[in-house]
Parts: structure tokens; C-alpha cells; sequence
């Protein structure tokens, strides 16, 4: 990204947070001259019959001094020196001629309108003023920043939206074996634990440990379970007693195998279903079509040695 990233993203924001408060401020303080205006009118008015104005009609011509002196004494009272009352002064007797800073409104006499001339000075920008400039300045560049950060890391998304997937799906994925609580899950969605009764869980942690150790063996379903399987078996079996899981007698793993297998299976299919490329290291093969059952099938795990286990409680 450019580095006028900032100072543009500053001068913009800087130039609409000033704008805001320059308006805001000089309608604040327009606001506060009409309402000094308004009580100066309510006082003349009040202090009119006492005042020596004069009369053209009548051929008056008042006391000018008088006049000054009420106004000086007025002015003095005011708690806002940026109006005063400049001149008071009968309507026709007198030309307006109003400078930049002046402004005049009217009063009604019985014999026509007094005018009554204000000195205004909108000191619109003060030292006060400068201190909140300084600090629309300070905010204006924490937040390019900010809109900087933002805008990189929206680029960067959009360059690698699939990076915390990939990163996550690239970390080798582990089954994850709970004897504690007879549940299988795996490393990618541990939340997600599929039970496990205590005769195929067994089995299974059985037939994975002899796989390991006899990756080229042939297990058929119409021969007995190798004597050594069942001794894993029933050592993972002593272990659930010990867990306190079971008081029964040690199952018979050589009877109901294809029952046995299926509940594997099926609790397999809960914890792979999101991951079918896994299937082919953890899933006891099924038999398929004519002679399935012969002596070629082979419900062995022939490619543990390319997953993980995790057994929890063994």
C-alpha cells in the first residue's frame, strides 16, 4: 500500500472533523449573539420612556451625552463583550450605514422606531478553538492509521482467504481414543465424541495395536480372531474394569465378529464423516460382491502406520 496512505486518510478526515466543528462553533456562537441581542432590546425597551432621545417632530434635540453615558453603563453589564451596543437613535433621524461587524434592529415608539446598533465580533476561531484542532488532529491521524491496519489486513484476507483453513487442515490429524469416557473423536473436531460400547471399543484398540505390529497379517472374518489380537483385547478389556466401566466377564471376541465390526464401523462413520480421506488408514475394510467372504477379504487396518492414535486413559 502507498505510503500517502496515512497523510491522505489524515488530511481528509482532519478536513471533515474541522469542517463539523467550525459550523458547529460558529452556530453556536450566532446563536449566543441573537440572545445578547434579544436582552439588549428587552433593557432599551424597558429604559426608553427614561432615555432623551430626540425628536425631529417636536424639534428636540436630547441629550446626546446622556445617551453615550446609558450605553457605556449598559455595555459594562453585559456578560458577553462580543456584542455591544453601539448607538441609540431615532429611525428618521439617522442614514445606517453598517460596517462588517455591525448589525441594527428596531424598536417600536409611538411616534415611528427607535434603531438600536450592535457591535458584533464572531471570534470564531480562539485559542480554545486551536486546542480542539489539535486534538481532531491527533485523532484524525490515530484513525488512518486504523483505517490503514484495516484495509491491509482486508487485502491480505482477500489474497489468503483459505490461510487459517489451510494451515489447519495441513496439521496432522490424529483419531483420539478416550477410555475414560468410551468415546471416539478426532483431532479436527474434538467436541464432536461418538460412544462406544466396551466389547468393540476393545476390539478396535486391539485390532489397531496388532496391525501396527503385523502390518502384512490377513484377517478373515470366517477364521478364528488371532490368539494374540485377543490378548490385546482382553488387556484393554482389564483396563475399562480397572477405569470401573464393566464388572461382567470378559466378552468373547471370536463370537458375533461381524456385529463387533459394524458398531466399529458406524461409530468410525460419525467421527470420519467430514474427513473421508482418513477412512482408508483407521476403517476396518468391508467385504464387497460375490465371494466377499472368502479368504481373500481381510478386515485389517493395512495402512495404520500412516495415522495417528491418541489413546486417552490407557
Amino acid at each position: 500500500m502507498s505510503k500517502l496512505t496515512i497523510p491522505v486518510f489524515t488530511l481528509i478526515l482532519f478536513s471533515m472533523f474541522s469542517s463539523v466543528f467550525y459550523i458547529s462553533a460558529k452556530q453556536k456562537q450566532q446563536d449566543v449573539v441573537k440572545l445578547r441581542i434579544n436582552e439588549i432590546e428587552k433593557q432599551v425597551a424597558l429604559d426608553l420612556p427614561l432615555l432623551d432621545l430626540s425628536n425631529k417632530l417636536l424639534k428636540h434635540v436630547g441629550n446626546k451625552e446622556a445617551i453615550d453615558d446609558y450605553i457605556k453603563k449598559l455595555n459594562g453589564l453585559l456578560p458577553n463583550n462580543n456584542v455591544t451596543l453601539k448607538n441609540i437613535t431615532p429611525a428618521s433621524e439617522s442614514t445606517v450605514k453598517l460596517a462588517l461587524d455591525e448589525s441594527v434592529s428596531y424598536l417600536r415608539v409611538n411616534n415611528g422606531h427607535v434603531l438600536l446598533i450592535f457591535n458584533t465580533q464572531n471570534k470564531v476561531i480562539t485559542v480554545r478553538h486551536f486546542i480542539v484542532f489539535a486534538i481532531l488532529f491527533v485523532l484524525s491521524i490515530c484513525l488512518s492509521m486504523w483505517l490503514k491496519l484495516i484495509l491491509v489486513q482486508s487485502s491480505h484476507n482477500t489474497k489468503h482467504p483459505n490461510l487459517s483453513n489451510d494451515a489447519f487442515e495441513h496439521a496432522p490429524f490424529s483419531l483420539i481414543i478416550d477410555l475414560n469416557s468410551k468415546t471416539l473423536s478426532s483431532s479436527y473436531a474434538i467436541d464432536l465424541q461418538t460412544s462406544l460400547a466396551n466389547k468393540p471399543l476393545c476390539f478396535y484398540l486391539a485390532l489397531v495395536e496388532f496391525c501396527e505390529r503385523h502390518s502384512d497379517s490377513v484377517l478373515n472374518q470366517n477364521k478364528n480372531v488371532p490368539d494374540e489380537l485377543v490378548e490385546l483385547a482382553n488387556k484393554y478389556f482389564h483396563r475399562l474394569v480397572e477405569l470401573g466401566h464393566t464388572v461382567r466377564k470378559r466378552p468373547n471376541f471370536n463370537s458375533s465378529l461381524e456385529k463387533t465390526l459394524s458398531e466399529i464401523r458406524a461409530a468410525l462413520d460419525e467421527v470420519l464423516n467430514d474427513y473421508p480421506d482418513q477412512k482408508d488408514i483407521y476403517y476396518p475394510p468391508k467385504a464387497y460382491g460375490e465371494g466377499s467372504r472368502s479368504r481373500l477379504h481381510s478386515y485389517g487396518l493395512v495402512n495404520i502406520d500412516k495415522g495417528h492414535i491418541e489413546i486417552i486413559g490407557k
